[in-house]
């Protein structure tokens, strides 16, 4: 068996544009721009019904995950009846809290990226815990079903918890890790599907990610 796991991060939300405050309006509730659904429907262009049809797919509940994943499924010509969607709250946003997020950068700093426990939320270390516990859900599923396609709708620290967790990196390649735009596709598969895969872990590498810019 190949396996192909594609994995997606929502599209532009109002949030991301300023349009409305998480911590204000909860931030399950945060919908997507025009831009996010146009984002949303180009990404189900490029992954196409063959990829999709027969796929595995998971989305976090959050309401612009579900947009995206109803764009992207739209992009490919499909209808949500035709395919097999499994939305887990595992695969949500990591929780940042109702205090200033920007107030608790200097604290982030000392004590570590992954480690920092926003105040009333998690930890990117918690998160990787939650998305530890889907990948094992998920990899029972994939061997039952026999599927060799993959496709998961959820948010960028997630996204960059599953991938440090599937190809066992450090947790200092974890804090080099930029976040994935809003609708970028990552891409984990067989090293030699990939090409130019930037981490590789025994078997399997990682394609759209990038490393954060070195600081000043």
């Amino acid at each position: 068996m190949s396996l192909t796991i594609k994995l997606v991060r929502h599209g532009e939300s109002l949030a991301n544009v300023g349009h409305v405050v998480s911590k204000d309006v909860g931030d399950h509730t945060i919908g997507l721009t025009e831009r996010g659904h146009q984002q949303a429907r180009a990404v189900g262009a490029s992954l196409g019904r063959g990829y999709l049809q027969d796929a595995l797919i998971y989305t976090s509940p959050y309401t612009r995950t579900r947009l995206t994943l109803q764009g992207i499924l739209s992009g490919a010509g499909l209808e949500s009846k035709e395919v097999r969607i499994f939305e887990d709250p595992r695969l949500r946003e990591v929780e940042h809290g109702y205090a200033e997020y920007e107030a608790q950068e200097a604290r982030r700093r000392t004590h570590g990226w992954f480690y920092y426990r926003f105040e009333g939320g998690e930890s990117p270390a918690d998160c990787f815990d939650r998305t530890s516990s889907f990948l094992e859900t998920m990899m029972r599923q994939v061997e039952r079903k026999a599927a060799e396609h993959v496709l998961i709708v959820t948010h960028g620290l997630t996204i960059r918890c599953f991938a440090m967790r599937y190809l066992h990196l450090p947790v200092e390649e974890f804090d080099d890790l930029a976040n994935p735009g809003n609708c970028d596709v990552i891409t984990i598969a067989r090293k030699e599907t990939l090409t130019s895969p930037g981490w590789v872990t025994g078997r399997w590498g990682v394609t759209g990610l990038s490393r954060r810019p070195p600081e000043p």
